[in-house]
C-alpha cells in the first residue's frame, strides 16, 4: 500500500504582493525539487520529464495543468514508496511531509514560500490525498471476463496509437518550427544551436540529454488554440476506450472491495476526516467529501471526483501507450491498484494510522470471505454528503443494517475485524492487534464527545476535524469568517507556525511514528519492497556516468542503443 498526497504552496509575505508578482506554479515546484536534489540523489521519470523519483523509493510530482504551468499557485504530489505494514506507511508518510516542508523551506527564491497539507484552500478547489492498496482484481469467472476486456483495450490501444501519431508528430513539428523562427530571429544568423534540453536546430535532430523536456518545450511553442484543437482530436480518438474501460471498472473490477469499502470509507469521515470550514460559514467533516460526485470513474477526466479512482488506467491506456505499449500486459495480473479518491490529508498521527490501516485489515477480510458482518452503503453518494456535513455525529443513513450513523457503522465493521483477527492465526496476525487498538480508541473518544460536546479533550490532537472544530471555537462565537478560515487554512502548514505543529508541544502523547524511523524513511524505502530496489538503483546510478529513467515497476539505464530494462518485481 501506498499514498499520494498533494500538497499546496503559497507566499507568506507580509507586502501583499498582487497576484502578477506571485511566481509562476512551475517556478515554484522547479525550485523545491532542487532543492529535494540536494537532500538526495533523484532519477527522472520515464512517462514524465517533470516527475522526480527519490532515493527513499518516492516520487514527486507537478500537478498543474500545462498551460498553466505560468499562473501562480499549483500543487506538488508526492508518493511515498509502496510498504506492507500501517507503521512503516505512516513513518513514510511523515518523511515526505518533512521532506516537502524542509524543501520548500531551502527553496533558492526571494519568496517566503510556504506548503499546506490540506484539501481544500480558500476558494474552494479541492485537492489531496489518495490510498492506493494492492488488491485482487476479480477472481473466477469475473477474472477470464476483466482479461477480455484487457486484451480488447490491447488492441483499441494499437489502433488509437496509429491514428493520433499523426496528429502528435504534426505537433512537435509545428512546435519544432515556432522555435526555430524564433531563434533565427534572435541570433540574426544560421548558426547551428545546441540548446540546454539538447536539440540540435540546425539538422532537427532530437539529442539524448532531455527528450521529454525538448517535447514539453515544442508543444509550449505552439499557439494555444491549436494545443487545444489537437488535445481535443486526441480526447475524441481515445472516447471509444474510455466507454470500455469505464464499463470495466463500473462492472468488472474490484467488484467485491468496492461493494464492502463503501461503508467503511463513508463513516471514516468521523475519524478521519480533516474538517473545513465552507464560505456560507457551516463546518463540515471533510470538504473532499462534499465534493465526491460519483461511487467510481476515471477521476479528472470530465471533472468527476469518485470515490474509486482509475485515472492511472486511463492515463496508461490513453498516455504511456505512446512510449510502452507492452507494458498493457502488466494489466492481466490477477492482483491490481485500488486507488481511493475519498481520503482526507490528516496531520494527526492517529487519525492518518486508522485511516489506512482499518482499509487494510477490512481488504484482507473481503480476499479471506468473511464479509457477512459488513454493512453494505445503499445511497453512497447521498449517504457520504449527509455524515460529511454533520459534525455533531448524530445522522442517519441507509444501509443492509438499517439507518446507521457513521459511528454505529464504524462499530460494526470493527466488531467484525475483531471476529476476523481473533478467527486467525497469531503467526499472522502483524499490526492487525495494534490496528484494532487504535482504531477502537478513536471511536472511543468520539462517542464520549457525541454524549458531551464538552468532552474533547481526549480527541484533541488525535481527530483533525475535532481539533480543528476545537481551534476555530476558541476564536469566540464573533469571530470574523476570514479569521477562522484562517484558522481552518494554516491548521494544515507544515512549519513551525502550523497550527497543529504548534499544539504539539503541550500533547507529546499523540505522536505516533518514530522519529529515528522517520529519519531512517526520508534516506531509504523498506526493505522487501519494490521501492527497495528502486530506491537503491536510484542511490547507485543517480549522478553517474550512466543515464537512469526510471517509472514505478522499472528503471531504464544508459542511452541510446545500449539503454537496458531493469524491473523491480521481487
Amino acid at each position: 500500500m501506498g499514498m499520494e498526497t498533494e500538497y499546496a504552496t503559497l507566499v507568506a509575505d507580509p507586502q501583499n504582493l498582487s497576484t502578477e508578482d506571485l511566481p509562476a506554479s512551475l517556478f515554484v515546484y522547479e525550485q523545491i525539487c532542487e532543492a529535494i536534489r540536494r537532500d538526495q540523489p533523484t532519477a527522472k521519470g520515464v512517462f514524465d520529464q517533470d516527475q522526480l523519483f527519490l532515493a527513499n523509493g518516492g516520487a514527486v510530482t507537478f500537478e498543474s495543468h500545462p498551460l498553466m504551468y505560468d499562473s501562480p499557485g499549483g500543487l506538488i504530489e508526492i508518493a511515498t514508496p509502496e510498504v506492507r505494514s500501517p507503521d512503516e506507511l505512516l513513518a513514510c508518510q511523515r518523511s515526505i511531509d518533512q521532506l516537502v516542508a524542509e524543501a520548500t523551506a531551502a527553496a533558492e527564491t526571494s519568496y517566503d514560500l510556504r506548503v499546506l497539507k490540506n484539501s481544500a484552500d480558500a476558494l474552494g478547489h479541492v485537492y489531496g490525498c489518495q490510498e492506493n492498496y494492492e488488491a485482487e482484481v476479480a477472481s473466477g469467472v469475473w477474472l477470464v471476463i476483466y482479461r477480455v476486456f484487457v486484451l480488447l483495450l490491447w488492441s483499441m490501444q494499437v489502433v488509437n496509437l496509429v491514428v493520433s501519431m499523426p496528429l502528435l508528430w504534426a505537433m512537435v513539428f509545428a512546435g519544432w518550427i515556432a522555435r526555430r523562427r524564433r531563434g533565427s530571429a534572435s541570433d540574426g544568423d544560421n548558426q547551428s544551436v545546441v540548446d540546454d534540453e539538447g536539440f540540435d536546430s540546425d539538422d532537427g535532430d532530437w539529442g539524448d540529454a532531455d527528450q521529454g523536456q525538448d517535447v514539453r518545450m515544442a508543444f509550449g511553442s505552439v499557439p494555444r488554440w491549436v494545443t487545444w484543437t489537437v488535445v481535443n482530436l486526441l480526447r475524441l480518438i481515445h472516447l471509444p476506450t474510455l466507454f470500455v474501460l469505464r464499463f470495466v471498472v463500473r462492472h468488472v473490477a474490484f467488484r467485491k472491495q468496492r461493494r464492502y469499502l463503501s461503508a467503511l470509507l463513508a463513516s471514516r469521515l468521523a475519524l478521519c476526516g480533516s474538517g473545513s470550514l465552507d464560505h456560507d460559514g457551516r463546518y463540515r467533516l471533510s470538504a473532499k467529501a462534499m465534493a465526491i460526485d460519483t461511487i467510481t470513474d476515471m477521476g479528472g477526466f470530465r471533472g468527476e471526483r469518485p470515490v474509486f479512482v482509475f485515472g492511472h488506467w486511463l492515463a496508461h491506456y490513453c498516455a504511456k501507450t505512446f512510449l510502452s505499449l507492452v507494458s498493457t500486459r502488466g494489466m492481466l495480473a490477477r492482483r491490481q491498484r485500488l486507488q481511493i479518491g475519498l481520503s482526507d490529508s490528516n496531520m494527526a498521527d492517529h487519525a492518518e494510522y486508522v485511516k489506512f490501516a482499518s482499509v487494510s485489515l477490512v481488504l484482507d477480510m473481503i480476499e479471506a470471505g468473511a464479509v457477512a458482518e459488513l454493512p453494505i452503503l445503499k445511497k453512497g453518494v447521498a449517504s457520504i454528503h449527509r455524515i460529511a456535513s454533520d459534525w455533531n455525529l448524530v445522522s442517519q443513513v441507509p444501509t443492509s443494517h438499517g439507518e446507521l450513523s457513521a459511528l454505529e457503522i464504524q462499530r460494526k465493521i470493527l466488531a467484525a475485524a475483531k471476529q476476523f483477527v481473533d478467527g486467525t492465526s497469531d503467526q499472522w496476525h502483524g499490526e492487525a492487534t495494534t490496528v484494532i487498538q487504535r482504531w477502537e480508541s478513536l471511536i472511543t473518544v468520539l462517542a464520549e464527545f457525541r454524549q458531551d460536546h464538552r468532552q474533547t479533550a481526549a480527541a484533541v490532537g488525535r481527530v483533525d476535524w475535532l481539533t480543528k472544530r476545537f481551534l476555530i471555537d476558541a476564536l469566540g462565537e464573533n469571530a470574523a469568517w476570514t479569521d477562522k478560515k484562517k484558522v481552518d487554512l494554516r491548521y494544515h502548514e507544515l512549519s513551525a507556525d502550523g497550527y497543529f505543529y504548534q499544539l504539539l508541544p503541550a500533547k507529546p502523547e499523540v505522536m505516533l511514528v518514530n522519529p529515528d524511523n522517520v529519519r531512517r524513511r526520508r534516506r531509504s524505502p523498506p526493505a522487501g519492497t519494490p521501492a527497495a530496489r528502486r530506491g537503491w538503483m536510484i542511490r547507485e546510478f543517480a549522478g553517474g556516468e550512466e543515464w537512469i529513467q526510471t517509472d514505478w515497476t522499472y528503471a531504464m539505464i544508459g542511452r541510446g542503443g545500449k539503454r537496458k530494462r531493469v524491473n523491480f518485481d521481487l
